[in-house]
């Protein structure tokens, strides 16, 4: 697939346009283009290079968004939140079971433990309802088979159980899933919207919105190595999927309100002992925050943190602080281990884009709004990977209640089905590679590695540049920003990267 010049763009017209190529941005495209509506997904960077690549990778069960910040008794006096908890909760689990109905390749499942300890701020019995409940919001279609049992018993059953900190006196056993690969699943999702119909444009930045008689001028950049060509694009509904960067967009409205609050999330990736391997947790930190240890191939990532941040979530980074605060809490949990630093391989955090109503209190459910004065603009809030395919559906529901039904027959239909990424010059061919870190990071498999695919760097620099037309001084050149990319991306300690290379080199 040739990438042509931007002003091929040029004058085009369109009924949506979206903004942002994460996953909901792509699950919209999927379902507009689906519905027969003509559009043009663009990103101004990679599909699915943003928060979407730096999530915690789990199909979230859901029990922590019924626990709520303030004290039970309190409960009762505030029906409107608990409902809404409870709605959230509903939608969260008919999710999972739709993802792991149709997305089972990937997904990977695993068998989760949630300790009870002296003093915890949710009694047994209550967190036993909780689960309950849980399932019975998601229909039961996907058991999370929960059950509770006495700290002896879970120690003979579970090396990870056996390994709790004294004050432990039982343990939940529960069964969650995994991504396996959430970058993929944005990638097949908006492939398969371009078989339906939708023109996918990366590297393509929005810079500036102009409003017209019927709709909205979209002013485009071309933010391609070596490429500096614009375009005018028309569409009579303009999608904001940006995710944490949607106050950002200019001429969308950010001005006159703050839609999100981004939260930030810090995982920590560590090995821990071999008879762990496969198993997770999910417990509450001493923060009272959801804390977990996810498993992830032969390792564990623990976290994450909860913390607002208000600056542009292109700067988040690590802080030491938060690494030190993450490896407490496991040490807290797992007192023999003695995690340090020197046991992080990596670390890396993302921005969650929380939906605000009043600019300064989160409001839970996913949230589709229009600002005043921004009429055809529409933007999406508060969704996670879990939720995008829900928010497509959202999406596609309010342009077809401004725009009307198309009454299109469904195309494509292939999001789910098990994609073959042996094939590197196919891939490099077909979708929509422009750099690099695309191929390595989020088409194929190799950049979740270890080392991040740092191994497997020079060999698809090669390939790449024979199937997209690099000159060898544009390889280097993509070389260079590969390995930028992920010192930007991952945080790698000074101190126990230092002592993985004498390890290897002895």
């Amino acid at each position: 697939m040739s990438r042509g010049p931007l002003n091929q763009l040029n004058d085009q017209s369109y009924d949506v346009i979206v903004i942002g190529a994460g996953a909901v941005g792509c699950a919209a495209a999927r379902q507009l283009a689906g519905r027969g509506f003509r559009t043009l997904i663009v990103d101004r960077g990679d599909i699915g290079a943003g928060t979407s690549s730096r999530s915690s990778r789990m199909l979230y069960s859901g029990l922590g968004y019924l626990a709520a910040r303030y004290p039970l008794w309190q409960m009762v006096f505030r029906p409107f939140d608990m409902l809404q908890r409870l709605k959230y909760t509903r939608d969260v689990m008919q999710c999972r079971a739709e993802l792991v109905r149709e997305m089972p390749n990937h997904l990977t499942k695993h068998k989760f433990h949630y300790p009870f300890r002296a003093g915890d701020q949710y009694p047994a019995w209550l967190v036993d309802i909780g689960f309950r409940v849980v399932e019975a919001l998601g229909g039961w279609k996907v058991p999370l088979s929960y059950r509770r049992t006495t700290r002896a018993k879970a120690g003979q059953e579970s090396a990870l159980a056996s390994g709790l900190s004294d004050n432990v006196k039982s343990v939940g056993f529960f069964e969650e899933y995994m991504y396996a690969w959430a970058e993929r699943i944005c990638v097949d999702t908006v492939l398969d919207a371009e078989r339906r119909g939708a023109t996918v444009r990366t590297y393509s930045e929005v810079a500036g919105l102009t409003e017209s008689t019927d709709g909205w001028y979209v002013q485009l950049a071309d933010r391609a190595p070596g490429s500096n060509g614009k375009a005018t694009v028309k569409a009579k509904l303009v999608i904001n999927a940006t995710g944490p960067w949607v106050d950002r967009v200019p001429g969308a409205g950010g001005s006159n309100a703050k839609r999100v609050i981004g939260i930030k999330g810090v995982n920590v990736m560590v090995r821990l002992p071999e008879a762990y391997k496969g198993l997770g947790l999910e417990a509450f930190s001493s923060k009272g925050e959801p804390y977990y240890v996810f498993p992830w191939r032969d390792y564990h990532f623990i976290g994450p943190t909860e913390s607002e941040f208000t600056d542009n979530p292109d700067n988040v980074r690590v802080e030491d602080q938060e690494i030190d605060y993450i490896l407490k809490e496991a040490n807290t949990l797992f007192p023999k281990l003695k995690l340090t630093r020197d046991h992080v391989l990596h670390c890396w955090c993302g921005v969650r884009p929380t939906s605000t109503i009043n600019g300064h209190e989160t409001s839970l459910p996913v949230r589709l709004s229009e600002v005043p004065g921004r009429a055809g603009i529409l933007t999406i809030t508060g969704s996670t990977i879990m939720l995008h395919r829900h928010a497509g559906r959202l999406i596609a529901k309010a342009v077809e209640s401004r725009l009307g039904k198309r009454n299109a027959a469904p195309k494509g239909l292939l999001a789910g089905t098990k994609v073959d990424v042996s094939n590197v010059d196919e891939v490099l061919r077909n979708e929509h590679v422009v750099r690099l870190s695309d191929l390595v990071r989020r088409r194929l498999p190799c950049g979740l590695e270890p080392d991040l695919g740092r191994s497997k760097a020079e060999e698809l620099s090669v390939k790449a540049a024979k199937i997209l037309g690099w000159s060898e001084e544009r390889r280097l050149e993509e070389l260079a920003a590969f390995e930028a990319d992920t010192a930007k991306v991952y945080r790698q300690l000074t101190n126990s990267l230092a002592k993985r290379k004498q390890a290897g080199a002895s």
